[in-house]
């Protein structure tokens, strides 16, 4: 559990900075230019999870098997170029299309463009010290590249009440944080374990995770997408606040879970030790996201005299969007758990589905947003639902029945509240 907690500290940490400057950002602006901040970091998010999930997942693999180091050193060498032509080719086009309405703007975000590729220099370090379970290392790490960050755009957003400190703050975190755990990897000492070569080539698991993972995006940010279309900008800069708070401490959790499922079923052989290891870590994160829904609630509490009354709605969204935390920790893992037991292609259903309710999602937030935020919340268990089916005998259910009881009880006393 120690560990686990180390783990979502290295993973909060950064997703808690940016919460904190987009709210800092809604307070001094207003929806309409959060909502365009948030089609900004879309398309960074769209282009990261790409190129560094599936070098993500088969880090273990670089590190231990023979063969692994030559595929990470091209990586290394081709990603960072491509993710930065790709972001400033569709931020021009946000030009073009009047997205970004003058050059001032375009350079504004132009900082976002360098932070995929700092994460794709930094992968192959945090990769190592994850594999020598040094997980309070990188949270540390991770504190002091947060702190730089916020210091960095904090300081830049209060100045210029501009896009220019939330762009910062991102790419300054993810560069600071690659060079922190490029210095200490350097230095590591703990043996790397190895392994014998799978079943799958370490290119394969790779293209597979990848293309998994920009399907996961879009079933994890359709309905914003969608949403530009249904209801413009200011709700989606309404949504994307509300968002910003409640769903912070459960991606993080999901994240970090993932982490730390990876690792504890890489020797694991049998279906039965498979399903035992990831239900106790599933079971401890779910414990930990009823604290997340808390912390939360109470932030959404604080946050509404501080930003005015136009932001009261997103801050009423603020408990539904939360529950999504319990379903988050599921999905996240279950990805794992598919590359595990032979299904990576697998991986492409459950973000199908995702994508379809997105559209819904987009249509009921146009009348109701805590309606859709309870939509958002069925959609990941459906999700999760049909990657268990997939994963077979080590799909940990025990752990799918307490995350259903614990929305159920959540959800219901939210529209106790509201109605």
């Amino acid at each position: 559990m120690l560990n686990q907690i180390k783990s979502l500290i290295e993973r909060a940490l950064p997703r808690v900075s940016s919460a904190l400057v987009i709210l800092t950002l809604a307070a001094f602006t207003n929806p309409h230019y959060v909502g365009i901040y948030n089609v900004v970091t879309l398309l960074y998010t769209a282009i990261q999870v790409t190129i560094d999930s599936g070098a993500r997942f088969a880090v273990m693999r670089v590190l231990t098997e023979p063969g692994g180091m030559k595929i990470m050193n091209r990586y290394r060498a081709i990603m960072p170029l491509l993710a930065f032509v790709l972001l400033v080719g569709l931020m021009l086009i946000m030009r073009w299309r009047g997205t970004l309405e003058n050059w001032h703007e375009f350079f504004q975000v132009l900082p976002v463009a360098f932070a995929p590729g700092f994460g794709a220099l930094g992968l192959l370090y945090v990769g190592t010290l994850q594999a020598t379970s040094q997980w309070g290392l990188l949270a540390r790490l991770q504190l002091r590249a947060s702190l730089a960050g916020l210091l960095v755009g904090g300081t830049v957003l209060v100045l210029t009440h501009s896009l220019l400190g939330p762009s910062l703050q991102l790419a300054v975190t993810e560069g600071v944080f690659a060079l922190l755990c490029w210095w200490r990897a350097r230095r590591n000492t703990h043996p790397i374990p190895h392994a014998e070569p799978g079943e799958q080539s370490i290119l394969s698991d790779m293209g597979a995770m990848s293309g998994y993972a920009l399907m996961a995006w879009f079933q994890g940010q359709a309905e914003r997408l969608f949403m530009t279309f249904f209801a413009g900008t200011a709700v989606l800069g309404t949504y994307t606040a509300g968002s910003a708070v409640g769903r912070a401490p459960g991606d993080a959790l999901a994240a970090s879970t993932a982490n730390m499922v990876r690792v504890g079923i890489a020797d694991k052989q049998t279906a039965r030790e498979i399903r035992e290891t990831s239900e106790r870590y599933l079971f401890g994160a779910l414990l930990i996201a009823v604290v997340g829904v808390v912390v939360a609630q109470v932030a959404s509490i604080v946050l509404v005299p501080l930003l005015g009354e136009k932001w009261t709605l997103a801050m009423s969204m603020v408990p539904f969007i939360a529950m999504v935390s319990f379903p988050g920790v599921l999905s996240w893992a279950a990805s794992v758990l598919l590359v595990r037991t032979g299904s990576a292609w697998k991986t492409f259903v459950g973000p199908v589905i995702g994508i379809a309710f997105g559209a819904v999602i987009a249509w009921v937030a146009s009348f109701d947003l805590h309606l859709a935020a309870t939509v958002l919340v069925l959609r990941e268990f459906t999700v999760v639902l049909v990657a268990y089916l997939f994963i077979g005998r080590a799909a940990p259910w025990r752990s799918f029945w307490l995350a259903s009881g614990l929305s159920a009880v959540g959800l219901a006393a939210c529209w106790l509240v509201v109605l």
